[in-house]
């Protein structure tokens, strides 16, 4: 494709337009890697300058995304999480979506309550508790860093069980032989500190949505208290209010 150097149209908005073009017609398709910037500078004749103005703008209306030492990827769509419609666990509404994913154990073990944690979880200081960490990978991207929390007197031998493939709530009512019944959720933005950054292979200090809740069980107790840190560019909180 050639560049009309002498349109009214802006250099790096005839790139744009040529990118959204290839996308359009599905030569790129979602999660595919784009040509580099040096073979668009080469195939337009322009800086890289010019290209790298094209890239970011695409980056910032959400068509593109660029991952460190990686290139540059159409960017897939966005992952919903449907909040206020229901409670649904992170991996069964990924599940309803189509979206394949993959989680990675990173630790389990038994701790000892803090005050706290003692606190949330209506347990006592120095009681044992189940703390797990896990990641979830989409298209090979890592797009969440998960902590759970879990009160192990309401469920006996539930750190037998297999958090790298099964729904925790299905694990929660399977151990505790009672049905997951509600939750007190919170969201906020949070900067990513380093570990974070280092888990979602981010830069430090980057946006995340991040979610705390604490999930009762039919007899009210609770069971678990969980905090999830989410890329921002890769999940939406959505919900369907109806006016009085």
């Amino acid at each position: 494709m050639e560049i009309d150097k002498h349109s009214l149209v802006p250099i790096y908005e005839q790139v744009m337009d040529y990118i959204k073009k290839k996308i359009e017609k599905g030569e790129w398709k979602k999660g595919d890697k784009i040509s580099t910037e040096k073979d668009l500078m080469e195939l337009f004749d322009v800086s890289r300058g010019t290209i790298k103005k094209a890239i970011s703008l695409l980056v910032e209306e959400k068509v593109l995304t660029q991952k460190q030492g990686k290139g540059t990827f159409v960017i897939d769509e966005n992952i919903s999480f449907p909040f206020a419609e229901g409670l649904i666990s992170f991996s069964e509404s990924m599940k309803s979506q189509g979206i394949d994913f993959e989680t990675e154990l990173i630790n389990l073990e038994k701790k000892k309550a803090d005050e706290k944690i003692a606190e949330l979880l209506k347990i006592n200081i120095g009681d044992d508790y189940l703390f797990i960490e896990r990641t979830r990978t989409v298209h090979d991207e890592v797009v969440m860093f998960i902590q759970n929390n879990i009160n192990i007197q309401l469920a006996p031998n539930i750190d037998t069980a297999d958090y790298a493939h099964e729904s925790l709530f299905n694990i929660v009512e399977k151990y505790s032989k009672h049905k997951v019944a509600y939750s007190e959720t919170s969201f906020a933005a949070v900067p990513s500190t380093k570990v974070i950054s280092d888990l979602l292979h981010i830069e430090e200090n980057s946006p995340l949505l991040y979610q705390e809740q604490l999930v009762h069980l039919d007899d009210d107790s609770i069971i678990e208290l969980g905090r999830v840190w989410l890329k921002s560019n890769k999940f939406y909180v959505g919900s369907i209010l109806q006016r009085s």
